[in-house]
């Protein structure tokens, strides 16, 4: 018999022959057994790990770097700020009592290049009525109406002195600042300090609650202080560059007695710290005086402090840590203010 395929030989088994249908399934078993397998791939290579974590590290640490940068740029900033408000402090009090200060008439009982007393000006007003005794009687702060009559930096006490624009005989040739110590100062209602009847306030002032001040001197005043008449508070103190107890430089403020010798209380902090003081008011004295007369002549006798026309003031601090703004060194950082001021009540 004959059969059309190949003959297949077996262990001990006669050969046969396959049909074309086996011939051609053994075929494809035999490919199927010759493709490799491919395998799934997940998660990354330790190359891959190593190289992300390094980048994450530099980013990171470049963050970190800026934000300190930053941040102490924005500390050195605000150290740079401190002092310069210190400096503007100091300045703006000097400023303020120097230009009132009764230079003409009082002179400065103390002048050196780191301390000054002065004769400031505490406040002013004017008088409501005629005086008819030791008691003189000020309209408010404020009137109903807006008008300012009465200004005070504070209120003045037994401490200070008053001037009292005098017109003897109602000549204005004569006129004259009369100097009077104050033996009390306080306030009154306007009904029986400054009424309505005076013109200086109105029935609105005294609906409105407003209360006038009563004024009170050692002695009767002068015949010619009159309705209207102005009056001045003046207050001595002095102004000094002092060390405290914390070792630190300040610009220190006492009261001083109105008349007489120098008597002052205990020293108060006004501001600062400052550079500290060296001998004879050094360049780097924290803060030093000059004074000079209208020629620009600079002056250091009391004597003459009469003639004072202008008085530089200088002040030097540095901050209280080493700063860094613009990427140099660390260190401390010093900065200054010099002030020219020329007092409204000095010889002309």
């Amino acid at each position: 018999m004959v059969h059309d395929g190949f003959r297949v030989f077996g262990r001990n088994k006669p050969a046969r022959y396959l049909p074309d249908s086996a011939r051609s399934s053994h075929r494809q078993l035999s490919d199927l057994r010759s493709v490799p397998m491919k395998r799934s791939r997940c998660g990354f290579t330790l190359v891959e790990l190593v190289v992300a974590g390094a980048l994450a590290a530099i980013v990171g640490a470049t963050i970190m770097f800026t934000l300190q940068k930053q941040e102490r740029f924005y500390g050195s900033a605000a150290e740079v700020m401190r002092l310069r408000s210190q400096l503007r402090d100091a300045s703006d009090v000097l400023v303020a009592d120097i230009r009132g200060a009764a230079v003409s008439r009082y002179g400065l009982a103390l002048m050196t290049d780191t301390a000054l007393e002065l004769f400031t000006t505490l406040g002013s007003s004017v008088v409501c009525t005629s005086p008819t005794g030791r008691t003189l009687f000020l309209p408010p702060s404020t009137l109903a109406s807006g008008t300012v009559l009465t200004s005070f930096l504070a209120l003045p006490d037994t401490g200070d002195l008053a001037l009292l624009y005098s017109i003897p005989g109602g000549n204005p040739d004569s006129a004259q600042w009369i100097e009077a110590r104050i033996s009390g100062f306080g306030t009154r209602p306007l009904t029986s300090s400054c009424p309505s009847t005076t013109a200086f306030t109105s029935a609105l002032d005294a609906a409105a609650g407003k209360i006038g001040y009563a004024l009170t001197l050692p002695a009767n005043p002068p015949a010619g202080l009159r309705s209207g008449a102005p009056v001045r508070f003046i207050r001595r103190a002095r102004y000094s560059l002092y060390r405290s107890s914390d070792g630190d430089w300040y610009l220190g403020y006492r009261r001083c007695s109105p008349v007489g010798p120098s008597i002052c209380s205990t020293i108060q902090p006004v501001s600062g710290p400052y550079l500290p003081y060296t001998k004879a008011g050094g360049a780097a004295a924290g803060i030093s005086f000059h004074y000079f007369d209208s020629s620009g002549v600079e002056l250091f006798d009391v004597a003459l402090s009469t003639r004072i026309a202008r008085i530089d003031v200088v002040l030097r601090g540095e901050t209280a840590r080493a700063v860094s703004l613009v990427g140099d060194a660390r260190q401390r950082y010093r900065d200054s203010s010099v002030v020219s001021v020329s007092p409204r009540n000095r010889m002309r």
